[in-house]
């Protein structure tokens, strides 16, 4: 079961485009971790955040937005939405380096997205723990 989405933008300009979607959806800036700029709501708001993703390019090909699917148990979900028609792409651990390990799947149209753990409090704006901005 999904805790919480979250829509996460690849973006050459990082100021440019956090600064558009801060004002677009009246979102403020929670903080920052290279290469992630981290926009959400305020408090009470229940909107998903939007992670605004820094890259060198935006690569032919490949959507700039995808969506983070939070959820308790990662590796059932993985399993569960394999069944359902999504693929595995890839993993990336960086449970070494204080962060947390997730899997970018495909649905069966090919579209890109991640599957990561819960945030411990989905209300909280701190960094650290189990918050983690996937790529």
């Amino acid at each position: 079961m999904v805790a919480s989405v979250e829509v996460t933008i690849d973006a050459v300009d990082v100021e440019g485009i956090a600064a558009f979607w801060q004002a677009a959806l009246g979102y403020r800036r929670l903080y920052e971790r290279e290469p992630y700029t981290v926009l959400g709501p305020a408090p009470g708001d229940e909107r998903p955040r939007v992670l605004i993703q820094r890259v060198d390019s935006v690569t032919a090909g490949k959507t700039p937005v995808h969506l983070d699917l939070r959820v308790d148990d990662p590796d059932g979900e993985v399993a569960r939405l394999a069944g359902l028609g999504a693929t595995v792409r890839w993993e990336i651990d960086e449970t070494d380096a204080g962060s947390i390990r997730w899997i970018t799947m495909a649905d069966p149209q090919g579209t890109l997205f991640c599957v990561c753990p819960a945030r411990d409090d989905p209300s909280s704006n701190a960094p650290g723990g189990r918050d983690h901005v996937p790529s």
